[in-house]
C-alpha cells in the first residue's frame, strides 16, 4: 500500500519517517564533539557527514512535507487532545528539521569557513568572520535541544500509546 488510509500510513509515508529517523539520530552524534572538547570518537567519525546528513535531512522533509500535504485527506488522525499535542509537536519537529540546515550553514559561514554538501561548495570561504551570519547561526544549537526533547516526547508519546492506550498508533507507522 503506498498511500495513507484512515487506518496505517503507506509505505512511502513510512519511508520518509524512518530514513529521517534515522538521519536525525545519526545527526545526535554531533553531541559528542561537547564531550572531550572535540575529541571522541563519535564526533570523529560522525561529525565530518552533519553537513551533508543535514542537507539530506532537509530534502527528505520538503519531500515528506509535500507528500504529507497530498496525502492529508486521508491520513489517520488522533482525536482529542492528544491529537491536539502529537500535531502541535510535529509541527516544531519540522519547523526544526527546516530551519537547522539553513542556521547551520550561517554558522559555518559566520565562523569564516565554507559550507560544503557532499564536497560540493556551496557557499564560498568568507574573507573574514561575518558576525551577523554567525549570530542567527547560534540559533542552530537551541533548535538541536528542542529537536531531542521533541523526538524524545515523540517516542514516549508512541509508546504510552501502545503500552498504557493499547491503541494502534504505534502501528501505523511500524512496517
Amino acid at each position: 500500500m503506498l498511500h495513507d488510509n484512515n487506518e496505517r500510513y503507506g509505505s512511502i509515508t513510512r519511508f520518509f519517517h524512518w530514513v529521517i529517523a534515522v538521519l536525525v539520530l545519526q545527526q545526535f552524534f554531533k553531541f559528542a564533539d561537547r564531550i572531550n572538547e572535540g575529541e571522541h570518537w563519535l564526533g570523529d567519525t560522525f561529525g565530518p557527514w552533519h553537513v551533508t546528513m543535514g542537507a539530506t535531512i532537509l530534502v527528505l522533509t520538503i519531500a515528506r512535507l509535500l507528500w504529507t500535504m497530498k496525502q492529508k485527506p486521508q491520513r489517520p488522525t488522533n482525536p482529542g487532545m492528544d491529537g491536539v499535542i502529537a500535531k502541535l509537536a510535529h509541527r516544531l519537529m519540522y519547523l526544526s528539521l527546516l530551519v537547522m540546515p539553513f542556521l547551520g550553514a550561517l554558522y559555518i559561514y559566520g565562523k569564516g569557513y565554507p559550507v560544503k554538501v557532499f564536497g560540493v561548495e556551496l557557499i564560498a570561504k568568507p574573507a573574514d568572520e561575518v558576525p551577523w551570519a554567525l549570530s542567527l547561526g547560534e540559533w542552530h544549537s537551541p533548535f538541536a535541544f528542542l529537536l531531542v526533547f521533541l523526538v524524545i516526547a515523540h517516542i514516549a508519546g508512541a509508546l504510552y500509546h501502545h503500552i498504557i492506550q493499547k491503541d494502534d498508533v504505534l502501528k501505523r507507522m511500524a512496517g
